[in-house]
């Protein structure tokens, strides 16, 4: 198992397991360091790789994790809209399709492993923490160009990407006994990763004559995407919907 890293002290960039060494992917990562460090060291996330997460708390992130499919896939539908050129248009529709497969087969796996019931399917509420993170991006999609839109979308591609390999580097050896192997393996497949590829790819090109100010702004969604994953976990790990835990009854939609 790789030796614990603080989280005051991010990877470099070269020794991140999954990285496109373009100007851009260098430029997000270095904005974003920190809190991608400190998200792969949170308990949720470790815990995963450790096989050790309660069912509960993996039971709670898959229900947000359906919800923020529905608002996902909308995005890059509002991202085809943005666009006359045929990679990105294929690209955003195959984006379409991936995400349905997601969610009706590995979600549909996990249902029958872990329990989780239609009628929680059919209840599950966004937490306060999944709802900023895709109203963020939605609101982007509507109101902002294309390239905001995918470097919206950028962080759970490669955050994600990042993770899943590290943690099935970092727990190799006890990984076949994984209750979650196969949420592992998924993320950490190269079929995963060519995703946040193709992203970076046409970011770069569609980013080489911005101005110096269009490129900070560029910065700042991505470390906003970023921090909202970490909330995703960590709100999932507290298995907290509302701002604050004592908000959260039942009832309240």
């Amino acid at each position: 198992m790789s030796t614990k890293r603080s989280a005051a002290t991010p990877i470099p960039f070269d020794q991140l397991s999954r990285a496109v060494s373009t100007p851009i992917a260098r430029r997000f990562y270095k904005v974003s360091s920190d809190v991608w460090q400190q998200g792969y060291e949170q308990p949720f996330v470790q815990e995963l790789g450790k096989g050790t997460l309660s069912n509960e708390r993996f039971t709670f992130y898959m229900l947000q994790d359906y919800l923020y499919l529905n608002d996902y896939a909308k995005v890059h539908a509002l991202a085809m809209t943005k666009s006359d050129d045929d990679r990105i248009i294929e690209r955003m529709v195959q984006v379409q399709q991936a995400i349905v497969g997601e969610r009706e087969q590995v979600h549909k796996t996990y249902i029958e492993r872990y329990g989780i019931t239609r009628e929680q399917i059919a209840g599950a509420r966004q937490s306060a923490f999944a709802r900023a993170y895709t109203s963020n991006m939605l609101a982007i999609a509507y109101a902002k160009p294309l390239v905001d839109v995918l470097v919206a979308v950028l962080p759970c591609a490669w955050v994600y990407a990042d993770y899943g390999t590290r943690l099935a580097q970092d727990f190799s050896e006890t990984l076949p006994n994984n209750p979650y192997q196969d949420w592992v393996e998924m993320y950490a497949s190269d079929d995963f990763w060519q995703s946040a590829v193709w992203l970076l790819d046409i970011i770069e090109d569609e980013t080489r004559d911005l101005s110096a100010k269009r490129l900070k702004e560029l910065d700042s969604i991505f470390r906003i995407g970023v921090e909202h994953e970490y909330m995703f976990w960590d709100s999932a790990y507290r298995m907290q919907r509302s701002w604050k835990p004592e908000w959260d009854t039942p009832d309240r939609h």
